[in-house]
């Protein structure tokens, strides 16, 4: 969208070796040689061919039905007029469903608010300069990507936020040039490290917090500490340069000696009382606006139904205690070694194991992995800021009263979420943004009072939408802007669509009291044409 692919790439391409400057001290290649490298780590972007024109057509990671039918956003007409259904075609959802025809096709390349130049790339809000991106928002210089929000400059990275001049991270908040992090927030000028904190100018460190001019964990005095690293960077840059890639932290790791882990005190934290009966209160309220009545049973009786299109969390055990911890499914956790996964138990590790004067000395990228094996250990278990009663939930930011909800940032009262942003009474969703009272709310912003809504924005009282943005008071509509009084794509008078309305919610109502699910969602109303 905006310019063209080889302008893009050829803008692209010049950030890129900007970044390497700023990273390796040193170019190593044009961005097309990478392409292969960077993406490895983040969700891919799928590709399907547009009904219209058989042209490409981009999309985040979805699970639409089987023999879909898809459009490019940009062949979208916003302005088409629809022929109203009949009285017979929407007299229940099984009507609705069947009449939609071809109203009901999905869209790729989808581009929300200000942006530009983002090509190859789908479900993104107020970015440019963007090539095979998933999942981005107020971004700009960004390649081979997914799950971004407020980064610039960044290359072949998974789920970071707030980030600049980083080149293959995985989860990460607030980073400044940095290479080959996993699970670090806060820091700047840091390579080849996992859970760190606050920490500047740091190589090959595990689990430390506030470190400063460190390699292995051992603190350096800062000219010794910028000898090994210009060694260091040196090496990358080579390695790059002539293989278009270097091994990954977790392919050093893998290859490391496992040695026996010191005993680490278990927390002395009182741990906070935990109150269910505040998120199932707050599923009751949002089932109650959506759908007019509440839903009983407790949200535990609609578990299937309200995961089926997120991300369930995983379960692993602490190498340092055998407890059971959670495992946030996002950001490759579940690449993570098994055997090398902790909690909090891990700060402590690090903060007391390092390497020795003589291995930081001699350390160099080919024999990393011989020494870095007593440090390589992974904190799955993070939240950072305030939480509080997170129950059964795992990675949270400033969030509280939520329910078995990963990647929680400044959210609550959610539940079976994952990755609710600046959100709140959210149940069943994926990547919901700004957005408050709605289930089955996938890759939206700034959503209210919404239901089974797919790359949606700026809507309210929306049920069944795929693709509309400013969309008030509908049902059933797929790629739409600016509308009110809606079902399946056509205006309906006001008094008429709020009897239909009340009379549809009533059936949805009922299925889920009585199945504990739907027989329809968002993503497989396609599938009642075939």
């Amino acid at each position: 969208m905006g310019g063209g692919v080889e302008e893009t790439l050829s803008v692209l391409d010049k950030r890129w070796r900007g970044a390497c400057r700023v990273l390796f001290k040193e170019e190593v290649g044009g961005l097309a040689e990478f392409s292969s490298y960077l993406s490895e780590l983040p969700e891919k972007v799928t590709h399907h061919q547009s009904n219209i024109s058989g042209k490409d057509v981009s999309c985040a990671p979805t699970a639409y039905a089987e023999g879909s039918k898809f459009i490019s956003f940009n062949e979208v007409d916003f302005n088409r007029k629809f022929e109203s259904l009949n009285i017979n075609e929407i007299k229940d959802i099984d009507s609705i469903v069947e009449a939609l025809g071809e109203r009901a096709v999905y869209s790729g390349n989808i581009v929300f608010g200000n942006s530009g130049h983002v090509e190859k790339s789908s479900n993104i809000n107020d970015s440019f300069y963007l090539y095979e991106v998933a999942r981005c928002g107020n971004s700009k210089y960004i390649a081979y990507g997914s799950i971004f929000r407020y980064n610039e400059d960044c290359f072949g990275s998974n789920v970071i936020g707030e980030s600049a001049f980083c080149i293959r991270c995985n989860r990460g908040l607030r980073l400044k040039r940095c290479f080959e992090l996993w699970m670090v927030q806060n820091s700047s000028d840091c390579y080849y490290s996992s859970g760190l904190d606050g920490c500047s100018e740091c190589m090959f460190c595990f689990n430390v917090k506030n470190k400063r001019h460190a390699i292995g964990n051992l603190a350096l005095e800062a000219a010794e500490y910028e000898k090994i690293k210009k060694k260091l960077l040196s090496e990358m840059a080579e390695g790059l340069r002539k293989g278009k890639k270097l091994p990954s932290l977790l392919d050093l790791v893998k290859m490391s000696r496992k040695e026996e882990i010191p005993a680490i005190r278990t927390s002395s934290k009182i741990l906070e009382k935990q109150d269910k009966d505040r998120i199932e209160d707050a599923f009751s309220q949002t089932a109650s606006i959506l759908f007019g009545n509440r839903l009983t049973g407790g949200i535990d009786a609609y578990s299937d139904w309200l995961s089926g299109h997120t991300r369930p969390i995983g379960e692993g055990i602490s190498a340092a205690s055998g407890k059971r911890i959670l495992i946030a499914p996002f950001a490759n956790f579940s690449k993570l070694p098994a055997d090398r996964i902790m909690t909090e138990e891990a700060w402590e590790l690090g903060g007391r194991t390092s390497l020795t004067e003589s291995e930081v000395g001699e350390l160099s990228m080919k024999n990393a992995h011989e020494t870095i094996g007593k440090l390589a250990y992974f904190n799955v278990d993070l939240f950072e800021g305030k939480n509080s009663n997170m129950i059964d939930c795992t990675y949270a930011v400033d969030s509280a009263d939520c329910y078995k909800n990963s990647n929680s940032l400044y959210s609550k009262y959610c539940g079976y979420c994952f990755w609710p942003r600046n959100s709140q009474y959210l149940f069943g969703c994926d990547s919901p943004f700004d957005s408050a009272f709605s289930m089955h709310a996938y890759s939206c912003t700034q959503l209210t009072r919404c239901f089974e809504a797919d790359c949606c924005g700026y809507c309210s009282d929306l049920y069944f939408g795929h693709n509309c943005e400013n969309v008030h008071e509908s049902m059933f509509c797929f790629n739409v802007k600016n509308r009110r009084y809606h079902i399946g794509n056509a205006e309906v008078e006001q008094g008429k669509y709020k009897e239909l309305k009340a009379s549809l919610l009533g059936q949805i109502h009922q299925e889920l009291q009585k199945k504990k699910g739907l027989k329809w969602d968002i993503y497989n109303i396609w599938s009642a044409k075939k």
